[in-house]
Parts: C-alpha cells; structure tokens; sequence
C-alpha cells in the first residue's frame, strides 16, 4: 500500500503536470511523477507547443470548482515510505514534491497518458505502481492519435521528437530499474532517495558508492579543475576532477562526456571517499575504476 495524503486544497494550477496544494500549513509545489506535458510557458529548453497550452487550459478546467474555487485532492507516493519521510524523499531537483494526483478517485497522471496530454515518462525511472497501466495507457493513446500523438495538433511548429526521445527515455528507466532491483543488497546509495545517509558518511569521510545522474556532465571548471554537479540544487553533492585537463585525466574526462553526458546512458555508479567541503558532500574522482554501469 503507498503512501498517501488525503483532502489536500490545491491552490494553483501552474500547467498541465505542476501544481500546488497546501499540505502542513505550507504552500508545496508538485511535480506529477511519469508524466511530462509539453510546454506553456517560455524560457526553458523545451519548444512551447499547441498541445502544451491545451494541457495547462484543461488542468485549470479539471482542478476547478463549481463554485470557481479549486478542488481538493489526495496525493499518493511511488513508496510505503511513513509520510514524514516520504514528504522529504520524494522532491525533484527544485524541491517539488513527486507524486501522483487523485481527484474524486481518479489518477490524473494517469489520465493525462490515457488522453494523449503526456507520453508516459520514463527518463527517471518507471512507475513503481503503475507501470502496466501507464505503458498500456500510452499504447492505446498512440493508437487513436490522441493530442501529442497527433501530428495535426503541433503541425508547422517546433515540438519534441518522440521517436528519439523514447528509446533513450526506456533505456534510462531500464537502469533505474537494475537498481531499484539490487538496492537492498548492493549498498549504493541514491543521491535523491538517500540523502541523508550520505550527509552522514560525509562527516567521518567515508567511502561510499553513489548512484547519479551525470546527464549535464561537467557543469563547471576551475582553472584546470573540473566540477560535476552530481545531486541538485536541493540534494548538493559535487564531483570534483582534479587536473582534469592533463593527458593523465583525459580518459575519464572523456567517459564522462562521450558514455554518461548528453543523450548517453546519464546513470552512473561512482565510488570514493566522501567528504565535506565548503558545506556540502564531495567526492574527489582521479581514476577510471571510480566509475561503474554495475552496482558493487
């Protein structure tokens, strides 16, 4: 049985997959775990697209009220996780809370699949609950040409590539997968998921092996030092590469740019000592075998 948190006010729909509720006498955004509707708002990397704006039009039509207010609505977990915990585990890079939606006992994520307003969306791993239903839930969507399946309903303007997007997205849900299966006995550990047992290892500078996300490589270079930013803004954990621009570090540089970065496999297991530095953990890299596909 998931977690779940039921009778929540929502307090704004901000597009097709975000809102906010008011949960714990807060205002708390939510990011809806396995879907991804196209964009309504500029000033981001991705096209802003027709099915995007009718996505955000028919969220505010769908949370709102009879009597132009904003309905209530239960949120459930991808983890039986206490809520206590699950409230701090499941948060994307900005902080929003990931989960599924529940109106009047309906699955909105769900029902954003099923009526073609998202692709299932895999890139950070597969539905722990519902996986069958979102998988088939697309299949049927595609079949009837429903919104972004529908190459009328983004004609003659820039819009995503499914038919590339796709395949990557799978084969990253497919390495989330692997680990998810050998969590419990390979002692790696989630840089979102597991937080703070990493803060923990990093005040006796403990060796560990963490399990990131390496998709934006190197972010940042200082001198001829290079920094991997391999948590987020919300869970901080840097990847430092010392000399990286010596002949001596140029094959790891290259892994990371030419195996885990871009439109590559992005999921990594990365071992070494974990220290504190500068207020937020850091694992020095300077060999090859720091890096795995593998859990240890």
């Amino acid at each position: 049985m998931a977690t779940r948190i039921q009778n929540l006010q929502v307090t704004k729909v901000v597009d097709g997959d975000s809102i906010k509720i008011s949960l714990h006498g807060k205002t708390e955004s939510l990011r809806l775990i396995c879907v991804d509707t196209e964009e309504s708002h500029s000033g981001g990397t991705k096209p802003v697209t027709v099915a995007g704006k009718a996505a955000s039009e028919m969220a505010k039509q769908y949370f709102a009220t009879a009597d132009g207010g904003l309905a209530k609505v239960d949120i459930e977990f991808d983890t039986d996780d206490p809520i206590e915990i699950a409230v701090e585990k499941h948060r994307d890079n900005y902080g929003r809370l990931l989960c599924y939606v529940h109106k009047d006992g309906e699955n909105y994520n769900l029902k954003l699949i099923v009526e073609g307003w998202s692709p299932y969306f895999l890139k950070y791993g597969r539905s722990r609950l519902y996986h069958r239903q979102m998988t088939e839930a697309e299949s049927v969507a595609k079949a009837y040409n429903l919104m972004i399946w529908n190459p009328i309903t983004n004609a003659k303007i820039p819009c995503r590539n499914y038919a590339n997007l796709l395949p990557w997205w799978s084969m990253r849900g497919s390495i989330v997968e692997d680990f998810r299966l050998a969590e419990a006995t390979a002692g790696a550990l989630s840089v979102r998921l597991d937080y703070p047992k990493i803060l923990a290892a990093a005040e006796t500078a403990k060796p560990i092996t963490i399990f990131c996300d390496l998709q934006a490589g190197i972010n940042k270079w200082i001198g001829s030092h290079a920094v991997i930013y391999a948590g987020s803004s919300y869970h901080k954990l840097d990847l430092w590469i010392p000399n990286a621009e010596t002949d001596e570090m140029a094959p790891l540089k290259r892994l990371i740019e030419k195996r885990y970065a871009g439109r590559g496999r992005g999921y990594v297991y990365v071992s070494g000592k974990v220290e504190q530095y500068k207020g937020k953990p850091q694992i020095v890299l300077n060999n090859l075998k720091q890096f795995s596909d593998f859990p240890p």
